[in-house]
């Protein structure tokens, strides 16, 4: 009898210790959303239409029937910290479930404001999560041609479930792109790592 109640205890004790340690990112929000909500809780669906993607990173127009993920953009709100809010969900789920949540300040030309930024939030995300693999690219120049003095900086918390957060400082050629340098933060469901192969 000891013997089968020591097995037991064993097990219990196992199955509490990896209770304990399992960690998501749902619990990390972005001005109080996380990924799992319904963003009908945050926003209408009228202005989640209205601020969809419409056209491609090359200024194509999108044809949402092609995809199978869409996002939408909130620039015009009144946030807490984020000067921008951003979300993916699939094209056809009525209740636009979020698959990424993200945030983004922005700094004009001021880069170390925005380095000083990403490692304030680097260091509550190490604080605050004991199990990710954690990995820092600094100082990255870009494979795109022509972008000058671009440098993107970016630190990933990988978890076991294949979601991640990724936070990035993106500081940019500032002259030459006319585009401001900014903190940006994304919470990636493992659909979302997943598809588009980021683990």
């Amino acid at each position: 009898m000891n013997f089968f109640l020591k097995i037991f205890l064993i097990c219990f004790s196992i199955f509490i210790f990896g209770c304990e340690q399992k960690e998501y990112v749902k619990d990390f929000k972005v001005e109080g959303i996380s990924v799992g909500d319904s963003l009908l809780t945050y926003f209408s669906e009228e202005h989640i239409l209205e601020f969809q993607r419409k056209v491609d990173i090359k200024g194509n127009p999108i044809n949402i029937e092609d995809n199978i993920y869409i996002d939408s953009s909130f620039d015009n709100f009144q946030f807490e910290t984020y000067q921008s809010l951003q979300a993916y969900y699939k094209v056809n789920d009525k209740d636009y479930t979020i698959l990424t949540i993200g945030g983004a300040i922005f700094y004009g030309e001021d880069k170390q404001k925005c380095m000083n930024k990403l490692f304030e939030v680097r260091d509550i995300l190490k604080e605050q999560y004991k199990t990710p693999k954690i990995t820092e690219n600094l100082n990255q120049v870009p494979y795109e041609s022509d972008m000058g003095d671009t440098l993107y900086n970016d630190i990933s918390f990988i978890f076991e479930n294949n979601e991640m957060i990724m936070i990035s400082c993106n500081d940019f050629d500032n002259e030459l792109l006319n585009v401001q340098d900014y903190f940006d933060l994304q919470i990636y469901s493992a659909e979302i790592t997943e598809y588009m192969g980021l683990i």
